[in-house]
């Protein structure tokens, strides 16, 4: 799973790269050997559950889900030479959008006045002005093809990508077009940068620490879900030993540090649910999307699993909390057995069994 951090020149995002890769418990980060490559950090996403299945069980290992974090500062700065930046961009499975609140009399505002709610809109007409160029080009290459006998599948293809045309150039997004399930399959490889799921993160400035509700109330009455951090303290406590972190969060009145809300709220736009998996060897959580069954939580652990599915041994984690000992937990009859097409809930202790 991959988080694009997206913004403006001026607005923060390698700012609040270095507070999110910084504050997280992060794995190997991928550095750049050129000036437009992108950074691209494995961050672990903290687990009170898995925490507690290490103490009871004293795996050999312990392994938490991740979430790759990817930094496109500039992705639309002009001028627009690098489409295999965008093209990169494509490939996350969510957006992060940061906009800038914060004043500076060092790097003032590209536009002038701070406007987040402009800059936003700004950013929503560059994906969609991206996506409507591929959609165009497409199309071009399509007319030849489209005149064969046998060019249903083509010609299909050319009728989604007509009204995704016509969405965009009144300046609506993919993501607004209702589409059959068998259209979204057809487009689903062009990776459209205005169908991805959002997450607005608003920079902050030092003066604003304590005012977050009400700067991020006009883009949740919009339907957002946003998330405000001051990107140049963040980026500091990161830095710091924790000794020192914590006595300096105090002094600024920072409860907790960024990742883990921005990692909970990238959870939320990529409706993602969390199973645990358990025992002497490992204990480790996994991401799944929402309504994915069985069968898919045992392909992401193996595709030799989902192969040779036969059922999965399943406890919710409110009942392996109530017990927290397996043998409790079947006498009192909370250890079940599903079949392939159970829909996995969030926290469920899953164990796979198969054949081969």
């Amino acid at each position: 799973m991959q988080l694009a951090l997206i913004g403006i020149p001026s607005s923060g995002v390698k700012t609040i790269y270095s507070a999110l890769s910084g504050n997280a418990e992060a794995g190997e980060a991928v550095r750049p050997t050129s000036p437009g490559q992108t950074r691209l950090t494995v961050l672990k996403v903290p687990d009170q559950r898995l925490d507690l299945l290490a103490g009871i069980f004293k795996p050999q290992k312990v392994v938490p889900a991740t979430v790759e974090l990817a930094e496109f500062p500039g992705l639309f700065a002009a001028p627009r030479s690098d489409a295999s930046r965008v093209a990169k961009a494509r490939e996350a499975d969510a957006l992060a959008l940061v906009l800038r609140s914060f004043e500076s009399d060092v790097a003032p505002h590209q536009d002038g006045m701070v406007d987040p709610q402009r800059d936003l809109r700004n950013l929503l007409s560059e994906l969609a002005l991206s996506d409507l160029a591929v959609v165009e080009a497409r199309l071009e290459r399509l007319k030849r093809s489209v005149k064969r006998k046998d060019a249903e599948e083509e010609l299909a293809e050319q009728d989604v990508l007509l009204r995704l045309k016509e969405a965009l150039e009144s300046g609506a997004s993919v993501r607004d077009v209702e589409l059959a399930a068998e259209d979204s399959k057809r487009i689903r490889g062009f990776g459209f940068l205005s169908a991805k799921p959002l997450l607005l993160i608003v920079n902050i400035g030092e003066s604003q620490l304590g005012q977050e509700e009400p700067l991020l109330r006009p883009f949740s009455a919009q339907g957002w879900e946003a998330q405000a951090l001051c990107g140049s303290l963040e980026a500091e406590l990161s830095q710091l030993e924790e000794s020192e972190r914590i006595e300096f969060m105090q002094d600024f009145g920072v409860e907790e540090l960024a990742a883990p809300t921005v990692l909970s709220a990238a959870y939320r736009v990529l409706e993602t649910r969390t199973f645990l998996t358990y025992g002497e060897d490992e204990c480790r959580a996994w991401n799944v999307r929402i309504g994915d069954t069985a069968v898919d939580a045992a392909g992401k652990i193996h595709s030799d699993l989902a192969r040779g599915f036969i059922r999965a041994e399943v406890i919710a984690w409110e009942d392996f909390d109530q017990h927290r000992d397996l043998k409790k937990i079947k006498a009192a009859g909370k250890f079940r057995l599903e079949g392939k097409d159970y829909v996995v809930q969030e926290g469920d202790l899953i164990i796979i069994r198969h054949s081969g």
